[in-house]
């Protein structure tokens, strides 16, 4: 039987046009009775992953994303914090990365795994740091960035991610998934190479995959869209990347799956 994560304290924020009174959360004082220790890595071993990882897959610009200076600041930084016991995570690219998921849910055991510009390569050369500590959920946002300039059609992107929840399933069994639709942009941004052709449809196909896979589909996309299937203006500045507004239209869609 699947584990359930522990509620989260007190009440969650409200969203515009909720009744519910603001609420106030404190982080626990003894950070030893609610975490787990995490193994830390050696900067050699770290090495040891990113050249194996470049050797299994012909390199593609999503590929190289583990050469960044910022995702390996990041992801040296994931390996050395401490896995909160019954942890929440978000696991992503610069989307998922923008967000201050503790504050927005309230919640101590959220954690925030998205690194700007990742990829679903990216994600798979990091994912042991995720399912190291058992996490009771994974809310998964992945493959803007292998769409637009990583080198990959939809099909490599429905493959790889297929690749992430199998590999979940197999290292952390009682982990609950939650696959997120990708999220449209605006037309303008066809001149950087993200177009909602691609989102559009490969959408549908993650639907299917997360019905095959067991795992619990959550489109948040439905709710960023305009008339027109773009991404409303009022919630971006720049076409792609989310306005605080939007974090929590976001936090709305997903809010009901965090007492199952």
């Amino acid at each position: 039987m699947r584990r359930k994560s522990p509620p989260c304290p007190a009440d969650i924020p409200p969203i515009r046009g909720d009744t519910a009174e603001p609420r106030g959360v404190s982080l626990p004082t003894n950070q030893g009775d609610h975490r787990m220790s995490k193994s830390i890595l050696t900067p050699t071993a770290l090495i040891l992953i990113m050249l194996l990882s470049a050797t299994v897959f012909a390199q593609t610009p999503g590929h190289e994303i583990v050469n960044g200076a910022y995702w390996q600041h990041k992801t040296s930084q994931f390996r050395t914090l401490p896995n909160p016991e019954g942890e929440i995570c978000f696991l992503g690219d610069s989307i998922t990365d923008g967000c201050e998921w503790r504050e927005l849910t309230g919640c101590p055991q959220v954690t925030n795994r998205g690194i700007s510009a990742d990829t679903t390569w990216g994600v798979l050369t990091r994912l042991d740091e995720v399912t190291e500590g058992k996490p009771a959920k994974i809310f998964l946002m992945i493959g803007t960035n292998d769409l637009a300039w990583g080198g990959a059609d939809v099909q490599t992107v429905h493959d790889n991610i297929a690749k992430i929840i199998d590999r979940v399933k197999n290292e952390s069994p009682d982990t609950e998934f939650y696959l997120q639709s990708i999220f449209p942009v605006t037309d303008d941004m066809r001149d950087d190479a993200f177009d909602n052709a691609d989102i559009n449809e490969i959408n549908p196909m993650l639907e299917k995959l997360a019905a095959a896979k067991n795992v619990t589909w959550v489109d948040v996309a439905s709710s960023l869209k305009d008339e027109n299937g773009q991404l409303k203006r009022e919630l971006t500045n720049d076409g792609l990347h989310l306005r605080g507004e939007a974090y929590y239209l976001w936090w709305s869609v997903v809010r009901k799956h965090f007492g199952r």
